[in-house]
């Protein structure tokens, strides 16, 4: 690599970043309650680090006199704590990450529905929202809304109270507790993440062996057509794992853990879901390029094979990427930042590694455009050889001096190319001079007879003028054949080319004509 190419990428590269970082930015609000998400998010955690001070700050308590706040908002971050972990119905993530919150959220764009709980002591049930508002400085932030925090007190005593299920289990298993969820519903959980891993790989199994007898038995049928579903067993295990996925999700929602732990369990689940989907179209994408390799004749498969596999890796590379960061943002990763950071490294190294692209791309030009096949003889950029093959990186020529010859792609893409091999017939077309002391009819009778030679043989395809003297010089003049021999094989054009020059040979003795 050009070390002068390197450090110019680097230097550029901290310019890009300094002025980033010189940008003025407004100032982040502390507590990430910038989005509806991001809110309920960071007030959860809270209340699982036990700082309910912290925790109340999620909280709009302009309605409280400024002097209970302090002592009263703790207690309801506590209470509204327990009202979250209740609603087993309630998902984070489902919620909105952008500032502006969901538009068809509520007819006032200011606020945010979180989820709805039955209030045993009012007959309507209870609506807990968010309510953007504005600070003096910094960005608007979203906070549990006055009405939400004025219900707190009314609806926990009456939801508070433990299962009929739970006062049987032993006392250990209820009261210990991670992430705000009793011991015995992870158990429970664990216990059925196993049982349905287990439940998969028996289910794989099963529609191997059934995919595998079905193969078997139908072959005649598949063969006369009925390859519809031949991209079938591409999927099937991408549909298996949502399938368990789906049971999973439903048995969470018998075990009700805490609002937190549906939290974490829900990005898990999410990332197996997107994974799961990202397979499948890799498998599918794998499934349809073999096909497409099928389709090709070996020689058009030989030369397309380097770029075929860059091909399927590229996309296979945008797949995951594209993967990863829909996982990393529904996580709530800020992914402007990592995508700008790829951005300005994609650029340093485009910069440094300049003509390896430029040789790849003219590999891709020519393996697409096809002027050459491998196997195929020409003249290239003044090399005659035959082609070997053709890279992603260069295209190799056998010379016939037998060695091999390695072009770099964006050279070769470039060069005038010369595909003898398609020739459909080849050129015959020799040339000599005799003396200006010819009689005039003796030159006349010699093009004649060599237009009459040249017609009577069915192996040699002639226009209008065959023979015509296309030179004159002060000695003599120039004669010129111009004929094609129809064959597409050398070695065979040798023999006639062979047995042309013999025949005009005997022509020329005949005309009593000299040649100088």
């Amino acid at each position: 690599m050009n070390f002068r190419k390197l450090a110019l990428c680097i230097a550029l590269a901290a310019v890009l970043f300094r002025t980033a970082a010189a940008a003025p930015a407004p100032a982040p609000d502390p507590l990430n309650r910038t989005n509806p998400r991001a809110a309920i998010t960071g007030f959860l955690v809270a209340c699982h680090q036990d700082d309910f001070s912290k925790a109340a700050e999620y909280l709009d308590l302009s309605r409280l006199p400024a002097r209970q706040r302090e002592q009263e908002g703790p207690i309801l971050a506590r209470n509204l704590e327990a009202l979250l972990n209740s609603a087993t119905h309630f998902d984070i993530l489902r919620l909105s990450r952008d500032s502006q919150g969901n538009p068809e959220d509520d007819t006032d764009p200011d606020i945010e529905h979180i989820t709805t709980l039955d209030n045993p002591e009012r007959a309507e049930p209870l609506n807990i929202t968010l309510r953007r508002s504005q600070p003096a400085n910094g960005p608007a932030i979203w906070l549990f809304s006055p009405a939400t925090v004025a219900a707190i007190p009314r609806t926990l005593p009456a939801l508070a109270t433990a299962s009929a299920f739970e006062k049987r289990l032993p006392r250990f298993l209820v009261a210990t507790q991670l992430l705000e969820t009793p011991l015995w519903k992870w158990i429970a959980l664990v216990s059925a993440a196993l049982a349905l891993f287990l439940l998969f790989r028996l289910s794989l199994r099963l529609l191997h062996r059934l995919e595998a007898s079905l193969s078997a038995h139908f072959h005649k049928a598949r063969e006369t057509g009925a390859k519809t579903l031949a991209w079938l067993p591409a999927i099937l295990a991408p549909i298996l794992v949502l399938l368990i996925l789906t049971f999973f999700r439903i048995f969470e929602a018998l075990v009700a853990p805490a609002a937190l732990t549906r939290l974490y369990i829900g990005r898990a689940l999410l990332l197996l879901v997107i994974g799961s989907i990202a397979w499948g179209v890799v498998n599918l994408l794998d499934y349809l390029i073999v096909r497409l390799e099928a389709g090709l004749t070996p020689h058009r498969r030989a030369v397309s094979h380097s770029v075929i596999d860059l091909g399927r890796r590229t996309l296979k590379a945008m797949i995951s990427i594209f993967a990863a960061i829909t996982i990393l943002d529904n996580w709530g990763l800020d992914m402007t930042t990592i995508i700008a950071g790829l951005g300005v490294g994609g650029i340093a190294v485009a910069l440094a590694a300049q003509q390896t692209l430029a040789n790849l791309f003219g590999g891709v030009s020519v393996i697409g455009d096809g002027p050459v096949m491998v196997g195929d003889y020409g003249n290239f950029g003044g090399v005659l050889g035959t082609i070997e093959n053709i890279g992603l990186r260069s295209a190799r020529v056998r010379t016939l001096n037998r060695t091999v010859m390695s072009i770099p792609n964006s050279a070769f893409a470039a060069m005038n190319i010369e595909n003898y091999t398609v020739r459909d017939k080849i050129l015959f077309n020799p040339k000599f001079t005799i003396s200006r002391a010819t009689p005039k009819e003796q030159i006349h009778h010699l093009i004649a007879a060599l237009e009459q030679l040249l017609k009577t043989r069915p192996q040699i395809e002639t226009g209008p003028s065959p023979v015509r003297i296309s030179a004159f010089a002060a000695p003599a003049f120039t004669l010129e054949i111009f004929a094609y021999v129809l064959t597409k094989d050398v070695d065979e054009y040798y023999r006639h080319e062979a047995d042309l020059y013999l025949a005009i040979n005997e022509v020329i003795d005949a005309g009593s004509v000299t040649l100088v």
